[in-house]
């Protein structure tokens, strides 16, 4: 992805949101904290970007998976690059991370 890509507003809207909740996370937190903090910042999800509940400009599904593979493929190529590796290896480390934490 080019960092002179474009996409949608209400996608703009899902990402910034989406960015919100990673920043809501605090190692010296507690697990109950950090859910709540993120249950606040991902509510601007449901209500929409005025924030009022009126759930006006309210982005769709589409708009936060958009904006999330914008986020992960932009963090990723920034990675490897600062890392020199293939993107596919920056991919398949986070995909063992998922496995890790993955619930079985």
């Amino acid at each position: 992805m080019t960092d002179d890509a474009h996409i949608p507003r209400l996608g703009a809207t899902a990402a910034r949101v989406l960015l919100d909740a990673v920043i809501s996370q605090s190692s010296g937190q507690s697990m109950e904290a950090n859910i709540s903090a993120m249950a606040v910042a991902l509510e601007a999800l449901t209500q929409g970007a005025g924030g009022d509940g009126s759930g006006a400009e309210q982005p769709e599904a589409s708009d936060v998976v958009g904006a999330a593979v914008v986020c992960i493929s932009w963090l990723a190529a920034h990675l490897a690059a600062e890392k020199e590796v293939d993107l596919e290896d920056v991919v398949a480390d986070l995909r063992g991370f998922i496995e890790d934490v993955s619930e079985r």
